[in-house]
């Protein structure tokens, strides 16, 4: 049989991919992928990524402190979830197919009902990613209310972020990313974000199945609820009869310091959506939790337990991705790191925000989901520069101190920090000493005083 390099001209291996060059991986990704989100993201190519490090084509090693944007919560190539993952390939276990009993996934499923919030979301479902496990609990909620025919609608956050698919970007809260997609789910509403009697006025209606929210806006600017508001939501949900969904997709997997963002106040939602850090770094993996109650009510009978499927779900390879986490989170005292580091972190960015009051204007997180909001840069210098003095600070720190930080979507003026939280002290004091270079060279070119 002939090779596929022989059949195809042009064929590339694995191989062949591994050792590409940067001139031909850019050709083919211009050429094949999305060329405008390339070269406006001022993307760069590494070669290797371990733990909190990178190293690009030229030899240079970049620090990470985005993390996949939460997805590289154990670190990047995580030696201990390949292993596992291995394992699970090397016992040639059936891995995919819907009709059978999966023991990993069956497994996994059994170990995130004992760290759900109270011990008390003891049912599952998987999907690839967090804006597919949004759209299933979408249906969820659907199925779940099919016979409270008044409860018609949908209620979300301004602000919020949920993801891009069609369903996810209509329970979002900001118009930029449903632009071009109307008519979309067209029975969903929105109400400001942690303000708690706004969303009483909106529940007390009767119209609402449930309310999906971030317990931390991620994309909206790591936005962190005043403290008991997301008790209050739960009370609120609970008096008028409405599902309290919680999207943890970027602050669950240990991320603020607790498994679950709501654990801070020990609050237990109806639905809990997962992604991101549950996927070891490697393995594409979501999906929700939920109270029993609710699972059944949507698919408790042979009439609806069909009508959510998906090709990859329950697959076992995913499930070890997620097995293999959080054991390595559990046995590394990850949690316990994310809070005393992220406090840390937080404490010496807002001794510079008391330093350079003309510059940053908050400093906001929980463990290590860390934002910070800029003032906006004088007219004069914006088109060199940018809106907000987020630009050239992110710039700067990508491109002059190596460090790979990013904008959140839906708020330019606000950066964040998302590192593996297997990051050192060593590289957070680094990543600080950077930042205040950075501000300092945003003073000297745009003409502010640093108070």
């Amino acid at each position: 049989m002939a090779s596929a390099k022989e059949q195809i001209k042009g064929f590339y291996t694995v191989d062949d991919a591994i050792s590409m060059d940067y001139e031909t991986t850019r050709d083919l990704q211009l050429k094949h992928l999305n060329r405008e989100r390339t070269l406006s993201g001022g993307c760069k190519y590494f070669i290797k990524a371990d733990g909190t490090k990178f190293t690009d084509h030229e030899g240079k090693e970049h620090l990470d402190m985005i993390g996949a944007v939460g997805v590289a919560s154990v670190g990047n190539n995580n030696e201990f979830i390949w292993n596992e993952l291995e394992k699970a390939f090397r016992s040639k276990q059936y891995l995919m197919g819907a009709i059978a009993y999966h023991s990993i996934a069956a497994a996994f499923a059994h170990n995130m009902a004992l760290v759900s919030p109270g011990g008390r979301l003891t049912k599952m479902g998987t999907a690839t990613g967090g804006a597919e496990a949004i759209e299933s609990v979408i249906k969820l909620v659907k199925l779940a209310t099919r016979g409270k025919p008044e409860r018609t609608r949908i209620l979300s956050c301004e602000g919020a972020f949920h993801g891009k698919t069609t369903g996810a970007v209509s329970v979002g809260g900001k118009e930029k990313w449903r632009m071009y997609q109307h008519p979309l789910m067209e029975s969903v509403d929105w109400v400001p974000y942690a303000d708690a009697d706004a969303l009483e006025a909106a529940l007390a209606r009767g119209v609402y199945s449930a309310f999906f929210l971030e317990p931390i806006q991620g994309e909206g600017g790591i936005i962190v609820p005043p403290e008991g508001y997301l008790t209050k939501v739960r009370a609120l949900c609970t008096k008028y009869d409405t599902l309290m969904v919680v999207d943890e997709i970027q602050a669950g997997c240990a991320r603020t310091g607790k498994m679950w963002a709501v654990d801070h106040e020990n609050v237990v939602p109806d639905c809990l959506v997962f992604a991101k850090g549950f996927s070891g770094g490697l393995v594409p993996f979501g999906g929700f939790i939920c109270t029993e109650e609710l699972y059944e009510a949507a698919y408790g009978s042979v009439e609806t337990c069909w009508h959510h499927t998906a090709t990859y779900q329950e697959n076992g390879l995913s499930a070890t991705a997620g097995i293999a986490s959080l054991e390595f989170i559990l046995e590394n005292n990850l949690i316990e790191a994310a809070a005393e580091k992220g406090a840390y972190f937080i404490g010496r960015l807002k001794t510079l925000q008391e330093k350079y009051p003309t510059i940053i204007k908050e400093v906001r997180g929980k463990g290590l989901m860390i934002g910070l909001e800029t003032y906006e840069i004088p007219d004069v210098y914006k088109e060199g520069y940018g809106d907000y003095f987020a630009d050239p600070i992110n710039n700067d720190l990508v491109e002059v101190y190596r460090i790979q930080v990013n904008h959140t979507l839906n708020n330019p003026a606000v950066f964040r920090f998302l590192p593996p939280l297997t990051v050192t002290l060593e590289e957070i004091n680094y990543t600080l000493e950077s930042f205040e270079k950075c501000i300092q060279s945003a003073l000297a070119h745009t003409g502010r005083n640093a108070g």
